[in-house]
């Protein structure tokens, strides 16, 4: 993601056990915290590179990135990613943990698996088929360089019957990146999806900071998100450009597509955004004065956010929330619903309750938390 999503030095799974602060009152103009602090539920453990979350058929379902492997290295964002068959999808049934999809591309930190790149988001169409983004976070030209796992699977839009497990794909947005790339330097990242008609899917790419449609085994461009200028105490007073980074999509109850930012080095604090976007229209901004945005989600009408990190990933580290949003034009700023949780990424609601997982940036330990949306 072209120095964006992760900053893993240092980071290390035992930092995963961080306990987070209970949820905030889910109130409409301010949060009150309760008393007391308390650790929020274990649903799911020991996940590798966590990212999003899913619900179908009552079921959890969870993307992990992987640890990488001891295999052939490419240049990433953060220095060499190296390549293994680490990545899987973890299924969670009536509280029992297991993973469903296991031995998919992975591309993790040089010697440590830190900060893997791979399973991303995922869907779960009918009872059997599984359609994921598999990240790649690089010039779409090193991808030649992988195991022919790694060509096949990172860079695309992957369908898989888990009765099989054999896969196909349904669109390569690598390849898209590199002839079309409307923003800056050739980078692709898949990431944040949504169904988008009978056959189509949006995805996010994270690295060419664009929004795609895949249909027919073709990927066309929706949106590309300019570079901004903005001041940061990490690089002095002097405005300095930064990139947009879109994360994440989802539908939205009046049949519009959200997007959020996650926006790229210096990871400027309050600086990332959520889009409104209708085909066919120009994009617009719908919310603002937020950080490092990996994930959205609707409740109805309420619409929720992970923040990876609320200061700011180089000021603050890993360390972030899930905040309920408000549109720009309401004049609120994000409520705090859980905070103090280490490398938040994905998100889901069902009932009353979100489902957020946690430790996006560790090669073992990473866990999807419980967290009432009530108190």
């Amino acid at each position: 993601m072209r120095r964006s999503l992760y900053l893993a030095a240092g980071v290390s799974a035992a930092m995963v056990a961080v306990t987070a602060t209970v949820p905030a009152d889910a109130t409409e103009d301010r949060a009150t915290p309760h008393a007391k602090a308390a650790a929020f539920k274990v649903v799911a453990d020991n996940l590798h590179n966590p990212r999003q979350l899913v619900f179908a058929h009552g079921d959890l379902y969870i993307a992990e990135a992987g640890q990488g492997g001891n295999g052939t290295c490419i240049p990433g964002g953060e220095g060499p990613q190296c390549f293994g068959k680490t990545g899987s999808v973890t299924r969670v049934r009536d509280g029992v943990q297991k993973r469903v999809l296991k031995g998919l591309a992975s591309l993790g930190g040089e010697g440590t698996g830190e900060s893997a790149l791979g399973a991303s988001d995922l869907m779960v169409i009918g009872k059997h088929r599984l359609v994921l983004s598999m990240g790649l976070g690089s010039n779409p030209k090193n991808r030649k360089d992988l195991p022919k796992l790694g060509r096949k699977q990172l860079g695309h839009l992957l369908s898989f019957n888990l009765h099989t497990k054999k896969f196909s794909s349904l669109g390569d947005l690598a390849a898209h990146e590199a002839k079309a790339n409307p923003v800056d330097n050739r980078d692709s990242d898949p990431t944040g999806l949504v169904k988008a008609g009978k056959r189509g899917f949006l995805v996010t790419d994270s690295g060419g900071n664009t929004l795609v449609r895949v249909k027919g085994g073709k990927v066309k461009g929706v949106a590309a998100f300019q570079d901004r200028m903005g001041v940061s105490p990490v690089t002095g007073p002097d405005p300095v450009k930064y990139q947009i980074v879109p994360t994440d999509v989802v539908k939205g109850p009046d049949g519009a597509y959200y997007v959020s930012e996650l926006t790229g080095f210096p990871f400027i604090e309050g600086a990332a955004r959520i889009w409104r976007i209708v085909p066919g229209h120009k994009p617009h901004v719908w919310a603002k004065g937020l950080t490092n945005v990996t994930s959205l989600a609707f409740d109805g009408k309420k619409l929720y956010a992970v923040q990876i990190s609320d200061q700011g990933l180089v000021v603050g580290g890993p360390t972030g929330s899930l905040v309920r949003v408000f549109s720009k034009k309401s004049g609120k700023a994000a409520q705090p619903i859980a905070t103090g949780l280490f490398a938040p990424y994905g998100v889901a609601i069902r009932g009353d309750n979100a489902f957020v997982s946690v430790g996006a940036v560790a090669p073992t330990g990473g866990q999807v938390l419980k967290i009432p949306l009530v108190p």
